[in-house]
């Protein structure tokens, strides 16, 4: 049976809102495969990585520290989430002026080829220098390489900014890609990680807790510059105005969620170190919370109020099982009542530092 013939669906590339389209040949596929490119058509802009608002917010606080200058590389061709109208506004929070005389539009209101991307951003940041490395050079990538594999010899040691805007939880091989991110960067110079934690299901290989940056970063004598957890709550967005609600986060600070869950909203690690003349990449960290515990640094222990026989809580469920019958109804309601706790009342979290 002859399909008849399907209008090609145009998509937008990535890059800022250039008009560079995607054509997908549709009309030639059969109307199974036709429904998968035109969903993929429809929901890959929104899966791509980018930078919004709430980001370049954040860039431009540690700028104020920390003064942006020479190279930067992109794990990863980004997108922007935010228009270009919005960076003086938000350069202007934290003390800074830019001039968007250079971001021009078409008649359409569409931003002209390389007049506004990400490149741009970068450079008005303060970077001199700023290129890209992805796995495919479909994006216009000026670096083509895996990052589950060593890099090459000749990127070693030449970045002083390595923007990992979404990129690690798309790469199995998670210590290879950290090895290479120190590699990557010459001493003196600084990783970013923006990266999914809770509630970002089948986003990526990964979610990652903000322990695992702590961890790695410190065992390896990186110093530690931002240490951040933010929440929000939709996919990426130039008409998505809400801020990023931003916690700081420090070992520990969030272990009574560990096991209850953070809540409905998305939340994401914002994590930069430095690297110093002594930093290595090659400690494999043991979790940071286990070997304060294991050298009496704190008296915190997650296991205690499970077999420690002398609590009361543990002797008072020991007395109740003892009775007939009793252990199988209170096991269901201490169930049903832990669930309806973390379902219902909000956990302790760490204090709100800023809302971007």
């Amino acid at each position: 049976m002859q399909h008849p013939p399907v209008p090609q669906e145009r998509v937008r590339a990535r890059r800022g809102l250039s008009r560079r389209t995607l054509t997908l040949p549709l009309a030639t596929a059969s109307p199974r495969s036709r429904f998968w490119y035109r969903t993929v058509a429809v929901s890959r802009e929104r899966r791509w990585m980018g930078i919004g608002r709430s980001a370049v917010a954040l860039l431009y606080e540690l700028k104020n520290e920390h003064p942006f200058h020479g190279s930067i590389l992109e794990l990863g061709k980004q997108s922007l989430y935010v228009n270009g109208y919005e960076l003086p506004e938000i350069a202007n929070r934290f003390g800074h002026t830019i001039d968007i005389s250079d971001i021009t539009m078409d008649p359409d209101g569409e931003y002209l080829d390389n007049s506004y991307d990400d490149v741009v951003l970068f450079k008005k940041l303060g970077f001199r220098e700023v290129s890209s490395l992805d796995l495919s050079s479909y994006e216009g990538a000026d670096h083509v390489h895996d990052l589950n594999t060593p890099i090459p010899e000749s990127l070693k040691g030449q970045f002083d900014f390595v923007y990992d805007g979404g990129t690690m939880e798309h790469c199995f091989h998670i210590p290879q890609c950290l090895w290479n991110i120190h590699d990557l960067l010459k001493p003196g110079g600084l990783v970013m990680h923006c990266s999914p934690g809770h509630n970002h299901v089948d986003h990526g290989f990964y979610m990652f807790s903000p322990t695992l940056f702590w961890d790695y970063y410190a065992q390896n004598n990186y110093d530690i510059i931002r240490s951040q957890m933010f929440e929000y709550g939709i996919e990426h967005s130039r008409q998505y105005k809400m801020d990023w609600t931003i916690y700081d986060y420090q070992p520990g600070c969030i272990e009574s969620l560990s096991n209850k869950g953070w809540g409905r909203k998305k939340l994401g690690i914002w994590f930069v170190a430095k690297k110093c003349e002594e930093s290595t990449r090659d400690t494999v960290p043991q979790q940071g919370i286990y070997l304060a515990i294991w050298d009496d640094q704190i008296t915190f222990n997650p296991y205690q109020d499970r077999y420690d026989r002398k609590s009361f809580k543990n002797l008072l469920r020991r007395i109740l099982y003892s009775i007939p019958g009793m252990k199988r109804p209170i096991t269901a309601i201490n169930g049903w009542a832990r669930a309806l706790h973390a379902e219902h009342w909000r956990q302790p979290r760490p204090p709100v530092v800023a809302r971007y």
